[in-house]
């Protein structure tokens, strides 16, 4: 599917300098193209100005090999997804269930390496104590408004300590304790000692219980991939838009009044709107200069909201050898550069692929090697985990989210203490002509692709509604 879009420099591909939309929209993510959509299909005319020569936001699929894509961005949905099954559906993306038979491999805590079975026999009462703490997260996540967490009854408590002395009080095991943590950590991409208590539980209160946010398999948030890779759905979405997106133009100021917009971008191009929708992460909002300036509490959050730290690292091999011997490719480990992993192999495809998650702190030690250390230290940890074939890939390649300059990190913007408490209820309220979108803004499903379509719905909807 051949698609064509307005490029945003020098002028444009015979485009006028100057374009007229009843809407814009910054940033072609998810949530800005489903924005654009609803409102196009609302009878407005929307003009997307994305900064990247891309479009897709925080999704990125790359072909490592022919017919092996990898999703170096948002990779996964699960079964309560249900508007991004229904998008893929109505784009006609095929869908595949994530690969999850055999065990895990675990080695945490001094543990050494076992597998799974033997890992729940042996720290039965731990993981038992753990469960007990998951059922109490989930029990106090149902006391905050996944719309308004700053109204909770014990916002102020729990807004004023972090995840992580919270997670200390509760007695675990070194075992269970260290568990936590990276599961956490592989949901928020920041160590829990940088996040509120009440980020944590307005999180998971976002997604249902923790157990839809840590599974791996049936009920969980990654249960199930893409044919094709995540990329399939905003590429045939910018198809049904591609004549009301520009690229290639970063924007710089917004003059807002209330009988309009104009957005200024890099190059001297201007477009001009009656209401403008910021769909790009609440830092990078945050970076857009705005006449008249926005208020000084809105600029406070976005000071507040850094996006998490995330690199993604790919082996393929000949095949998936792992499968032979009974494990289902994900590992869980606190010895070596990463945490987790994914058996992450294409149907119909004879290679083995292992996706390995560097989140966190372990995202930023290990963007300060280069690739070729970074390749060596991750294959030590798969050579412990899975044996020596581990250590002869066909091909590698990692990606870390920081570095990119129009996204400047992901999966997600968290809030440390006291900024839900202070500064939320400017999150997602609009400022005159401006609304706001991106997953960081959902109440749904908040960090994750089901989250961006609700935000760019929510955002059309207040735009729809105000003409």
């Amino acid at each position: 599917m051949a698609v064509t879009y307005v490029r945003g420099k020098g002028g444009g591909m015979g485009q006028p300098k100057d374009m007229e939309a009843d809407v814009v929209i910054v940033g072609a993510g998810l949530s800005g193209l489903i924005a654009a959509r609803t409102v196009l299909e609302a009878g407005l005319t929307p003009l997307i100005v994305e900064a990247d020569d891309r479009v897709g936001g925080r999704i990125l699929t790359e072909e490592a090999l022919p017919g092996i894509p990898l999703d170096l961005g948002a990779q996964w949905i699960g079964d309560t997804h249900h508007r991004m099954f229904a998008l893929a559906a109505e784009l006609g993306v095929e869908t595949f269930a994530q690969y999850d038979e055999g065990e895990t491999s675990y080695d945490l805590a001094g543990s050494g390496v076992m597998r799974e079975n033997d890992f729940h026999s042996r720290y039965g009462e731990e993981l038992t104590h753990l469960e007990r703490v998951l059922r109490t997260l989930d029990e106090l996540a149902a006391e905050v408004p996944a719309d308004a967490p700053w109204l909770a009854p014990h916002a102020a408590e729990w807004d004023a300590i972090t995840a992580a002395a919270w997670y200390d009080a509760q007695g675990l095991s070194v075992i269970a304790r260290t568990l936590l943590e990276i599961c956490t950590v592989g949901i928020l991409a920041v160590p829990t000692a940088e996040v509120s208590f009440l980020h944590l539980l307005f999180t998971i209160q976002t997604c249902g219980v923790t157990s839809e946010l840590f599974a791996e398999s049936e009920g969980g948030a990654q249960t199930t991939r893409f044919v094709g890779g995540t990329s399939e759905i905003p590429r045939r979405l910018a198809a049904l838009l591609s004549e009301h997106i520009v690229l290639d133009a970063p924007v710089q100021l917004i003059e807002h009044a209330a009988d309009g917009v104009t957005v200024h971008c890099r190059g001297g191009r201007t477009f001009r709107g009656r209401r403008v929708i910021v769909s790009i992460s609440p830092t990078l909002a945050g970076r857009i200069a705005y006449d008249p300036p926005l208020p000084g509490d809105r600029d406070q959050l976005t000071q507040r909201m850094p996006n998490g730290s995330a690199m993604k690292a790919f082996f393929v091999y000949d095949e998936p050898f792992w499968r032979a011997e009974g494990l289902n490719g994900q590992l869980i480990s606190d010895v070596g550069p990463a945490r987790m992993s994914n058996d992450t192999c294409v149907p119909g495809d004879d290679h083995g692929v292992i996706l390995l998650f560097l989140e966190g702190e372990q995202a930023r030690v290990a963007n300060r090697l280069t690739a070729a250390e970074r390749q060596a230290a991750l294959t030590d940890e798969l050579v412990r985990h899975y044996g020596s074939r581990a250590a002869r890939p066909q091909f590698y390649v990692d990606g870390e989210w920081s570095d990119r300059q129009w996204t400047r990190g992901c999966y997600n913007a968290n809030m440390g203490p006291l900024v839900w408490t202070t500064y939320g209820s400017t999150l997602a309220a609009p400022i005159g002509v401006i609304h706001w979108a991106s997953t960081d803004t959902a109440s749904s499903w908040s960090a994750y692709m089901e989250g961006a379509v609700e935000a760019g719905e929510r955002a059309a909807h207040e735009v729809i509604r105000a003409r």
